[in-house]
């Protein structure tokens, strides 16, 4: 194709073949990894932002509220990084 070349149309077989939608299995199971990961990151944010908090209140800081930043935001972070692996390998099979 030429820079300047206008890309050509997609066939309406290849419309109705759904690509880019994934599976249905597949599509469910990354949509459950990234609603799971974005609630561990939103638990352990609220919990770092609550440390931050009593410190700055000079208060004692609850030890549930360091255990669930320590814990959740890796897990996020892992189930993140899991999500766009996840993606990038089922657009590279599409």
């Amino acid at each position: 194709m030429i820079p300047n070349e206008p890309a050509p149309r997609p066939s309406s077989e290849h419309l109705q073949q759904g690509t880019g939608g994934g599976s249905g299995q597949s599509s469910r199971l990354r949509r459950a990894l990234m609603v799971l990961a974005v609630v561990f990151a939103a638990i352990g944010l609220v919990s770092l932002a609550a440390i931050l908090l009593t410190a700055f209140l000079q208060g004692s800081v609850w030890p549930g509220f360091v255990l669930a930043t320590y814990f959740c935001l890796p897990i996020a972070f892992l189930l993140m990084a899991a999500a766009v692996v996840s993606s990038a390998i089922s657009r590279r099979r599409s």
